[in-house]
């Protein structure tokens, strides 16, 4: 998981992806256990809503980077 620092949501990552922080169903973003970065804009084709995300460091499950 993925804490987004500027509204304090958890970001869910699947399978390597971010999902849409909205709807939580389609894919918006490759995320790799090295990925970091501050206001990423992503648009979710699903629910056609942008959102700005920050990604600190990855904390999901399957990363071998714990």
């Amino acid at each position: 998981m993925i804490r987004n620092q500027k509204h304090g949501k958890i970001l869910t990552v699947k399978d390597g992806w971010l999902l849409c922080p909205v709807c939580g169903g389609a894919k918006v973003l490759r995320i790799y256990p090295e990925t970091t970065g501050e206001k990423i804009q992503v648009y979710c084709k699903r629910c056609r809503k942008e959102s700005i995300v920050n990604i600190d460091k990855c904390q999901c499950h399957e990363c071998p980077c714990q």
